[in-house]
């Protein structure tokens, strides 16, 4: 695994076909303690739907998280808690900007958006 990203509460280490997206555990509060053992492992060919929706609702974003957490239960906890999410979100698109400059991800234009030009 290779490190993509950290900060505060999240780590990002991908791989060719994975990314996951864990909880530092020293750094989180002790209200916080069950989310210990949380990450979300995101594959690669998923990664834009996750990019496309982060930060969309709240509800929508939990429900696409749900697909990838290790323990769905704690999902609402992360999406509920406003650090978390907000540090969520920017390690995300920290992570997006390593892969695309690992070579991992290719940002290309889509069709709708090469018929404008």
């Amino acid at each position: 695994m290779n490190d993509l990203a950290q900060n505060r509460f999240w780590r990002a280490t991908g791989a060719k076909e994975s990314v996951a997206l864990v909880i530092q555990k020293a750094s989180l509060p002790e209200e916080l303690a069950d989310l210990r053992d949380f990450r979300i492992e995101v594959p690669l060919i998923r990664w834009n739907r996750l990019i496309k929706n982060l930060n969309s609702d709240r509800k929508l974003l939990g429900g696409l998280l749900l697909n990838f957490a290790s323990k769905e239960e704690l999902v609402s906890v992360v999406i509920g808690n406003d650090r978390l999410l907000s540090e969520l979100r920017r390690i995300a698109l920290d992570a997006t900007v390593a892969l695309v400059e690992e070579g991992f991800l290719v940002l290309s234009l889509s069709e709708s958006t090469e018929e404008k030009v």
